[in-house]
């Protein structure tokens, strides 16, 4: 399993096909009274298919690293992050497995990969975006000793919570 760091040139554009099957999410509950309490909690639901359209190289990107591991000429695994300098953290904008390499360990792989750079940079921290819907995901960040760091219930619409798809922030001390 070889990883590869992405041309901008060859890559800008490029789309990534982010759809996943999921089973469960996670319910953002949020009560005003004397104080505020959020409350986040996994439940089970009918078994559903999402997903949307990701492209590499986006512009509102400061200085992306790519890489991605590939099958003979096929890319079938990528990731892409930059450092934020205003704050010292890694964000991982992107970060996907072709479906039908996915629990094969290329994720793991290049999660760990992109951890190792962002630690070269020096960043304090790594930090990425899931939506509270993508169960798949989330179990497997957990898995790479990310946790909950903040969410935006207005995020991809007014109606997020509603839509049980509230933006989650994870992220781990590097």
């Amino acid at each position: 399993m070889k990883i590869v760091e992405l041309s901008m040139s060859e890559y800008k554009d490029y789309v990534l096909d982010c759809h996943y099957v999921t089973r469960a999410f996670y319910d953002v509950i949020i009560k005003k009274k004397k104080d505020i309490l959020i409350k986040i909690k996994r439940k089970k639901m009918r078994k559903q298919e999402k997903g949307y359209e990701s492209k590499l190289f986006e512009s509102f990107i400061d200085k992306p690293q790519v890489f991605g591991i590939f099958d003979k000429k096929k890319l079938i695994a990528a990731i892409e992050g930059s450092i934020e300098s205003w704050n010292n953290r890694y964000r991982v904008w992107n970060f996907w497995v072709d479906k039908k390499y996915r629990r094969e360990g290329f994720g793991t792989y290049l999660f760990k990969h992109m951890l190792d750079e962002a630690v070269k940079t020096g960043a304090r921290a790594i930090i990425l975006e899931v939506q509270s819907c993508n169960d798949p995901a989330i179990t497997f960040y957990l898995r790479q000793g990310l946790h909950f760091v903040g969410l935006n219930t207005m995020e991809y619409s007014n109606n997020d919570i509603e839509n049980k798809e509230v933006r989650l922030e994870m992220g781990r001390r590097l």
